[in-house]
């Protein structure tokens, strides 16, 4: 075979191999995942009642949004990056709420609420940051800790979302409303700490009660109640170093102070609650057409740089096409072919930019939807101590100023006042002159 026919040979053999591959990309272009069903977990249920030692408050601190603040300050480059900050912070407000009621259903806790930044302090405390959230996948950090300062655990939940949660026939809960769709990553982290609190011997469980209150004492009266407690140098843990009497006044009236402030917790917290019970149905409508936004959207680039990729074969096929075969019907019939692959190729490339075009679309519809959910975050009203307290959506800035307002009053209060003779606790022993006070029993298990 002379050089010219292998040349030509190795062009036609070309051309067909790239034909082939644009072929294959078209076809991996059109193929849909699945959606496989997901199994529904269920948080461990109590089935007795939970000893009043074990019976530890949770605070669930709002979620960190994980946005820079470049991104907040400058909501357009967040959006650039397919995250919306208003959405974002109204998810640090609503993601915990969603966990605290996955928590309060197991029937393991005492109280479980949802916490303004200007709480420092309770039995275990959790911290979240969101990492990335979509109605199509849902990420985040979680830190858990104790008031003694004992990290519990640090761990990344992350999941798909559960399409069922997305069926118009999804059926509700006994709440009124559907499962939602990243139900099983609450569970899980409910489980988690739980099965650490179970590490924990019932000596460790009331030391956390005990430096829960005294740490409370203490940023009420830090001159009176400065000395109950330490910090160790390479911890940072709280440790008790000794007590005050049982019925030494001062210490009575900090319980007293903290019923009111557990009150307007509690308040704040329901606020959320309410916060989250008016938002879920437009933000389930949000996630439910992010998720098809996404998917579509994600649908469309693979398609379009599929077709990119045969148009862009196709052209390259049609050039590489012989230019002889001997014989003038040949010969025009490769003029042809090449002037179709070329004509085709163009085409396909062309169509793929219109695709990509269409998926810019849907990222604008996206958007739309996004700011369109802004509205639904309504402030209200509540009654805290015979005052009433706007709310507006910055319910964390009431709290701080009651807490402002309760150390004014709380230090002219105790002007006078001092705590009476403390007992220090036996070396290698744990204290026992002071009992926590009471933890409200667990909540029957639904």
């Amino acid at each position: 075979m002379n050089t010219d026919a292998m040349n030509q040979d190795r062009r036609t053999r070309l051309s067909s191999l790239l034909l082939a591959a644009a072929l294959c990309a078209s076809l991996a272009g059109c193929m849909m995942k699945e959606t496989l069903p997901v199994p529904k977990l269920s948080a461990a249920q109590a089935v007795q009642e939970v000893p009043e030692a074990q019976l530890l408050d949770i605070g669930l601190r709002l979620f960190d949004t994980g946005l820079t603040k470049e991104e907040l300050d400058n909501p357009e480059v967040a959006e650039k990056k397919g995250v919306y900050p208003d959405i974002r912070k109204a998810e640090s407000r609503y993601l915990p709420t969603v966990l605290r009621e996955t928590l309060e259903a197991t029937g393991q806790w005492g109280a479980v609420r949802v916490i303004p930044p200007a709480v420092t302090v309770m039995d275990v405390m959790v911290d979240g940051r969101i990492v990335e959230s979509t109605g199509y996948h849902l990420s985040f950090d979680a830190k858990v800790t104790d008031s003694t300062g004992r990290l519990w655990f640090s761990k990344r939940y992350e999941q798909d979302a559960d399409t069922s949660s997305y069926r118009e026939d999804a059926p509700k809960g006994s709440n009124g409303r559907v499962r939602d769709p990243f139900q099983n990553l609450y569970v899980k982290l409910a489980d988690d700490v739980l099965a650490y609190r179970r590490q924990l011997d019932i000596t460790a469980l009331t030391n956390v009660q005990r430096v829960t209150e005294l740490r409370f004492a203490r940023s009420i009266a830090p001159k009176a109640f400065s000395g109950y407690l330490a910090q160790e140098a390479k911890t940072g843990t709280w440790v008790v170093t000794r007590l005050p009497a049982e019925d030494d006044p001062l210490l009575q009236r900090v319980r007293t102070i903290e019923q009111r402030d557990d009150a307007v917790i509690d308040t704040v917290s329901d606020y959320y609650d309410g916060f989250t019970e008016r938002l879920h149905d437009p933000y389930s409508n949000w996630r439910r057409y992010t998720h098809d936004e996404i998917e579509t959207r994600d649908k469309l680039r693979t398609q379009a740089n599929a077709r990119k990729m045969l148009g862009a074969a196709a052209v390259l096929a049609g050039i590489l096409v012989p230019d002889s075969c001997g014989t003038n019907t040949c010969n025009r019939a490769v003029s042809v072919a090449r002037a179709g692959a070329i004509y085709g190729g163009v085409q396909a490339v062309m169509s793929g930019i219109s695709k990509g075009q269409e998926a810019k679309m849907n990222d604008a519809t996206l958007k739309e939807l996004s700011n369109s959910f802004q509205s639904e975050a309504a402030p209200q009203v509540v009654e805290v101590e015979g005052r009433a307290l706007k709310l507006t959506g910055t319910a964390e800035q009431q709290y701080a100023e009651w807490r402002a307002l309760l150390d004014e009053l709380v230090e002219a209060d105790n002007a006078g006042l001092a705590p009476q003779a403390v007992t220090a606790p036996q070396a290698g022993a744990a204290p026992q002159a002071v009992t926590p006070a009471a933890k409200p029993q667990a909540p029957a298990p639904k």
